[in-house]
């Protein structure tokens, strides 16, 4: 994975469309003349009461925040079950997000999804997904957290790391996020989804480092514990002392590889200059292996990430689920060894 036959950026800079995933890979009726993937740098947050008018706000807040730092080229909006208006429309018509929540009452389901596909069933570097859980569902109890995903090219990320990182951060205080995660990962087309989960299956597979999994399904158990841990991981006060607290994990993870930010509702951790992909050939990373031991305790016992196949395609369900949640573990008397490997690693000021 190290000794390319091409220079990855240089390849991102002048053919971004070489990354582009060709819909259907990897089933019975793929490739097909779509594109069902793009990989990307994204950021995942997971928080509470999107159906109060004060939390839209804020989430309209985070999406002017994405297109100002970001300006992304996004071109559809997708609604599931929206009381007023189309379920599919070009975001040149579409009305301003915060307009579209005004409207709404609190039993109505917040899902909104923007995409830059150029087709509406293409996939799009660039996305904007909030699903939140209706008033109704609350009081009833039992419904997992809300959740919010953005995401950039990884170019964008290559050459303006800290305003993604501050964009991570600036969301996860306005929204008081419970927990969430920011490194690479796929976006899917958000029409075709399910014939573009195979692909994504297998990739998870090849790279460690990829967050993987459908934002309303993991957000079913998002109340039970962090999903985790990637580039950037975030983390509440509830969970920070449950490990310890802050003194623990500076004690952990050493600062000259892992920074810590403060978003008020807890923190966020990152790790590393850059994102981590960790193929599965090479020696796991210990940047993400000290803090996924480190933050172990608190992580949610199941989750969930693709739905089922009709047929025999790869599918991240049942032990391909707990299998991956748990991809980053080592036996622990293997920590100590990989405190020296850290020593070898990208400091944070070495860019």
């Amino acid at each position: 994975m190290t000794d390319l036959p091409f220079d990855p950026l240089e390849l991102m800079r002048t053919h971004p469309e070489a990354l582009n995933v060709p819909g259907g890979m990897l089933t019975t009726h793929g490739p097909q003349d779509y594109i069902g993937c793009v990989p990307a740098i994204a950021g995942t947050l997971f928080f509470a009461d999107a159906h109060l008018p004060a939390v839209r706000e804020t989430i309209s807040a985070c999406f002017d925040e994405y297109q100002r730092v970001v300006r992304p080229a996004l071109t559809w909006l997708f609604r599931e079950e929206p009381p007023e208006g189309p379920s599919k429309q070009a975001v040149s018509r579409a009305k301003p997000l915060m307009a579209m929540l005004a409207r709404m009452d609190e039993d109505d389901l917040v899902s909104f999804h923007y995409t830059s596909g150029k087709q509406a069933h293409d996939a799009g570097p660039w996305e904007f997904q909030v699903s939140g859980v209706q008033a109704w569902r609350v009081k009833m109890g039992g419904w997992g957290l809300c959740a919010l995903r953005f995401s950039v090219p990884l170019l964008f990320v290559e050459q303006h790391s800290g305003a993604f990182v501050q964009l991570f951060i600036d969301c996860a205080r306005r929204l008081r996020a419970a927990h969430g995660y920011a490194g690479h990962s796929l976006v899917l087309s958000a029409l075709r989804f399910l014939e573009n989960q195979a692909f994504e299956a297998f990739l998870a597979t090849k790279l460690r480092g990829f967050e993987a999994g459908n934002l309303v399904a993991g957000a079913a158990n998002a109340h039970m514990g962090i999903k985790t841990v990637s580039w950037l991981t975030a983390i509440n006060r509830d969970y920070l002392e449950k490990i310890g607290g802050e003194p623990v994990v500076r004690s952990e993870l050493p600062m000259d590889w892992f920074r810590l930010f403060d978003y008020e509702a807890g923190v966020v951790i990152q790790a590393g200059p850059r994102p981590e992909a960790a193929p599965v050939d090479e020696p796991l990373p210990a940047r993400l292996v000290l803090p996924d031991m480190l933050l172990r305790p608190v992580r949610m016992p199941t989750v969930h990430l693709q739905y089922a196949s009709a047929g025999s395609e790869p599918r991240l369900i049942g032990e391909a689920a707990a299998q991956w949640l748990t991809r980053l573990d080592v036996p622990p008397d293997q920590l100590m060894a990989y405190k020296a490997k850290l020593l070898d690693e990208p400091k944070l000021d070495s860019r």
